[in-house]
């Protein structure tokens, strides 16, 4: 590949007045490249800056999700003149500072295996909006224990493009030796069946719930994970596993029929690493407890695990996170995993101030982060619905939310989810409401916490216009139709009787700041009722009420604008049908123009 004199070059930002305009020249240079290099099809600069800048142009870079924007014109740019250069254009979010465990990171000696694990033709019709499917898998035959040390995703991709109507991925270990009633013939009736739809009271077998401590996670933009070196999650051997069951989440926006084969490739390797990790799913409990008022520009739900499941679980010295990811569907604007110990925040061990829900990649993490025996894990996520007219609900459809993280961590321990939810009577009674008809307030208690499975991480329904008559409906109405809230009837107080309690909440005075936020402080710092969900069925910690924490928050330094840290060299390649003539980078208003890059003509690909 020929070089070429990448020294003539711009900082620019971006002009909110005039967006699609070319970029302005700062007045501070703060960008320095390295090397560069072109040839017909890719444009490749290797450049690097501070940290922090100081610069007004310039975004302080951080472990937040960054959006790398590109555009580049169809011709070389002429002493300086950049109109045009937005013709061709894009953008990729990443993670700039974070550490990445990667495949290639395996070493050559290593011997190791892979495994995939795909569902068979499960066809969507334009009329389901949601769909969860479930499949029962057996284990590898392996006499002798063996480690997962990554995996990744196997998608279906729609016709030609890069888009997926999958939304999430999960491979569960089944615990079938602690479930009453198990047996080995029935479970492989079900490996060699096609699958089914998770959780549907007629189709899916109870044992099925043993189903519950993730060994893999995929989310929407993510790329899979790979773990450290030190680390490696169980598979195989005669005390091992013998059953998984894979679980996809189908999000079909765009009303179209599809057939699907996604699913993992695991990679495994008989060379034992010194620590046995795991995945723990921990957050805002699954069910219509979890609300987001309308009309809103950032309003925060936070999931709580606390000393109930860690005093229990976790050993004397503690669990090490090493990496984890955060997740909500399509109103998630900020996510973090706050850490509490002895009243007082420890920092973040993970924070997205720029949390993209189509990027949900795994944050590794620089240091490995303790948490003891009594500390508390909560998920903290911030909401924009300044769009929407009606509250969301927590909930399975992307139309819905959730409030999540999925973490990844070593020693591994008997826990698979610890969660929390605002206790059903309060949950009733910040409202105003004391009574239904036809149910006491215990009977609608069990119908959250039992009858509904709302604390599975389990969805118990397909979303689709099929449901309903009412074909001009959208799947948000229906999602919404079909809520238990829509279905509980009040009879106390009187001025509210008659009224379905869905209807009572349409009628708060959701456009006032104060009634807002009197309500999100009270569910926050008010009781919450956490579970601690038990990888082996055999044992049983009992759910509790409790309080949120009082602590000292954690308080991110002032900047000094002193930083002396680079960023470690980044190589920028983008392909395309023409050499990228004009191309240059921007950090969202941060910007590399390149003015008369190359020392020779450009020939255009074919």
């Amino acid at each position: 590949m020929p070089s070429y004199n990448f020294s003539n070059k711009e900082d620019c930002h971006g002009s909110l007045e005039h967006p699609h305009g070319a970029p302005i020249q700062d007045d501070t240079q703060n960008y320095h490249v390295i090397d560069g290099s072109q040839n017909e099809t890719h444009t490749i600069v290797e450049f690097k800056r501070l940290v922090e800048t100081c610069d007004p142009y310039d975004i302080p870079l951080s472990h937040d999700t960054v959006k790398v924007l590109w555009s580049f014109g169809n011709e070389d740019p002429i002493h300086g003149n950049l109109d045009g250069h937005g013709k061709n254009r894009g953008a990729k979010p990443m993670h700039l500072l974070n550490p990445v465990f990667r495949k290639q990171s395996m070493t050559a000696k290593q011997v190791t295996h892979q495994w995939d694990i795909v569902v068979n033709n499960v066809t969507l019709e334009p009329s389901m909006d949601t769909l969860y499917w479930c499949k029962i898998v057996s284990a590898p035959m392996l006499k002798q224990k063996h480690h997962i040390i990554g995996y990744e995703p196997l998608l279906t991709h729609i016709s030609k493009s890069d888009e997926t109507i999958v939304h999430h991925m999960t491979l569960f270990e089944c615990s079938t030796k602690s479930y009453p009633g198990s047996n080995a013939a029935s479970w492989d009736v079900w490996v060699r069946s096609t699958g089914t739809v998770c959780n549907s009271n007629s189709l899916t077998p109870r044992d099925w719930d043993s189903c519950s401590t993730p060994v893999a996670v995929w989310s929407i933009g993510s790329s899979g994970q790979f773990l450290p070196e030190h680390v490696g999650i169980p598979i195989g051997g005669s005390s091992g596993v013998k059953y998984y069951m894979l679980e996809i989440h189908y999000d079909n926006q765009k009303a179209l029929r599809a057939i699907d084969h996604s699913g993992f490739r695991i990679h495994y390797t008989p060379e034992i690493r010194p620590n046995d990790g795991g995945i723990i799913i921990s957050g805002v409990s699954i069910s219509d407890t979890q609300i987001i008022p309308p009309g809103q520009k950032l309003y925060r739900n936070v999931g709580i695990c606390g000393p109930s499941c860690s005093n229990v679980l976790f050993p004397e010295d503690g669990i090490k996170i090493i990496s984890g990811t955060l997740h909500t569907h399509r109103a998630g604007r900020k996510m973090s995993l706050r850490h509490i110990r002895g009243g007082k925040e420890l920092p973040r061990i993970i924070e997205d101030d720029n949390y993209d829900y189509k990027y949900q990649q795994f944050h590794q993490l620089a240091n490995e982060t303790v948490v003891l025996p009594g500390d508390y894990i909560i998920t903290d996520c911030a909401y924009d619905t300044l769009h929407r007219k009606r509250t969301t609900f927590g909930g399975y459809s992307t139309k819905q939310e959730m409030c999540l993280s999925f973490i990844t961590y070593y020693p591994k321990i008997e826990l698979a989810g610890c969660y929390s939810m605002t206790p059903v009577r309060e949950f009733f009674e910040m409202f105003g409401v004391n009574q239904f008809y036809s149910l006491n307030m215990t009977d609608v208690e069990n119908l959250f916490l039992y009858n509904g499975n709302l604390l599975d991480y389990m969805p118990n329904t397909v979303y689709s216009k099929s449901k309903t008559n009412h074909t001009d409906m959208t799947a948000e109405d229906m999602v919404v139709e079909g809520s238990l809230l829509n279905k509980l009837l009040i009879s106390d107080p009187v001025e509210f009787h008659d009224r379905t309690f869905l209807s009572h909440l349409n009628q708060l005075p959701w456009s006032e700041p104060l009634f807002t936020k009197r309500v999100e402080h009270a569910m926050i710092t008010g009781k919450h009722m956490t579970f601690c969900r038990v990888s082996n069925e055999s044992m049983s910690i009992p759910s509790e009420i409790i309080r949120y924490p009082n602590f000292t928050t954690f308080v991110k330094p002032p900047s000094s604008c002193t930083y002396n840290l680079f960023i470690d060299s980044i190589q920028i390649s983008s392909s395309g049908s023409r050499s990228l003539a004009n191309f240059f980078l921007s950090l969202l208003l941060v910007r590399i123009c390149l003015r008369q890059p190359y020392e020779m003509p450009i020939r255009s690909g074919h």
